[in-house]
C-alpha cells in the first residue's frame, strides 16, 4: 500500500489539506529539482542591503553556545559586509 502524505496549501483565509500519494510527490519534488541543474536555489539579494558572512557567524555562535538572535548589534557587525 502506498504512503500518503499531507501537503499544506496555502488559501486566503488558511490552509486546505491535500493528500498526495508518496509517488506523485516524490515525482513532484524530482520536476521541482530538476529546474536547477546546479542545486542551487535561492532569492536574489538586494543590492542596498549588507551581506552577512552567514558560515562565520555559525562558527563564532556554535563555538559560544549562542544563537545569532542572542547577538548585540555590535557584534552581529563583525558578520555584515556593507
Amino acid at each position: 500500500m502506498e504512503k500518503v502524505i499531507d501537503v499544506l496549501i496555502p488559501t486566503e483565509t488558511g490552509y486546505n489539506i491535500k493528500k498526495v500519494g508518496e509517488k506523485e510527490m516524490i515525482s513532484q519534488m524530482k520536476k521541482f529539482d530538476n529546474n536547477f541543474p546546479d542545486g542551487v536555489f535561492a532569492i536574489p539579494h538586494p543590492s542596498n542591503e549588507p551581506r552577512v558572512k552567514v558560515r562565520a557567524l555559525h562558527d563564532y555562535c556554535k563555538k559560544n553556545g549562542i544563537t545569532p538572535v542572542e547577538l548585540s548589534e555590535t557584534e552581529m557587525e563583525r558578520f555584515l559586509v556593507r
